[in-house]
């Protein structure tokens, strides 16, 4: 399976198997939403935000913040 890039593995993972959306997943963390989607796309980088993600999806946190810090399009699943 391949994807666009790492903000669309992790939205699905979101949906998926947490069940949660942008907007649910940054009322869990107490964040704003708008925040939590720009480091999920990569466009910011916030070490305690990507920590809490990858706690509420059982991820290291340091994997997920090297994902993050790939180019869009350089990620693939098989």
């Amino acid at each position: 399976m391949k994807f666009r890039g790492t903000a669309e593995i992790i939205k699905c993972r979101l949906r998926i198997e947490a069940g949660l959306s942008i907007k649910e997943l940054a009322s869990r963390l107490g964040r704003n939403p708008s925040t939590i989607s720009l480091v999920i796309g990569g466009h910011r980088k916030s070490v305690p935000v990507i920590t809490e993600i990858a706690r509420l999806l059982g991820e290291d946190p340091e994997e997920l913040a090297s994902l993050l810090a790939q180019p869009e399009g350089a990620v693939s699943m098989t």
